[in-house]
């Protein structure tokens, strides 16, 4: 299936919720969670990196790196490192991601891996490094034959689309469970932090559905070897 809209238009909005997305968490962890710290004896500083990478890194970077083939006015080869590029950005941020909500259990002696959304996150994390590598295998260094890239093609394209969309619902799944937990020690269910939690929730899924809208969409007329829509 593909749109019949310009990718390059609908990455405008991707791009402009995507800094919006960034702004937003930025704001809740340092003005309304007290800010961001790899170590600190108030081990909250520790956690809240954890939103704040995830959301930009696998969720809004790996929005980016999903849309590069069809937004961006390159030649392949240079879509293809970028993609690259991004994804790896993606990766390594998540991975930090989900070692600063380890570290702060650890160090608060809370348990590791008792809820949905953590249990997602490691699977989600885990098959975005295994797609990573084979992408990287196949289609840059050493690369595979013409006939395997032809045919892995539409299913790295297909897993990529399935994985981000789960990456997109766990962490509205991380915004409602971190906000519950708020509101259960206090926080006002109606208050202006609760607001921008719930706001920032819903850029995130605004950002991953312009994303997939960008995949499906149409690439630059002059382009010829980007990967087709789904």
């Amino acid at each position: 299936m593909a749109l019949q809209m310009k990718a390059v238009h609908l990455s405008y909005a991707v791009h402009v919720l995507g800094v919006a997305g960034a702004v937003m968490v930025l704001v809740w962890n340092i003005s309304f969670r007290g800010g961001l710290a790899w170590s600190s004896d108030n081990k909250n500083l520790i956690f809240n990196v954890h939103p704040v990478l995830m959301l930009i890194g696998l969720v809004i970077m790996g929005g980016e790196a999903i849309i590069s083939y069809k937004a961006l006015p390159f030649k392949k080869a240079e879509k293809k490192l970028i993609h690259l590029i991004l994804h790896a950005i993606a990766l390594v941020l998540g991975i930090i991601g989900i070692y600063m909500a380890f570290k702060n259990h650890n160090e608060s002696g809370i348990a590791n891996l008792y809820s949905l959304h953590s249990w997602l996150g490691i699977g989600l994390i885990s098959l975005y490094g295994i797609q990573w590598i084979y992408g990287f295998l196949v289609f840059f260094y050493p690369g595979g034959t013409a006939d395997l890239r032809r045919e892995s093609l539409p299913w790295h394209v297909l897993f990529g689309m399935f994985l981000y969309i789960l990456v997109v619902a766990n962490s509205a799944l991380g915004f409602l469970e971190k906000l519950t937990f708020l509101e259960n020690s206090g926080l006002d269910k109606y208050g202006s932090e609760a607001f921008l939690v719930n706001f920032t929730a819903i850029v995130a899924i605004l950002y991953g559905t312009f994303v997939l809208l960008t995949a499906l969409s149409r690439g630059p007329e002059e382009d010829n070897h980007s990967y087709s829509a789904i």
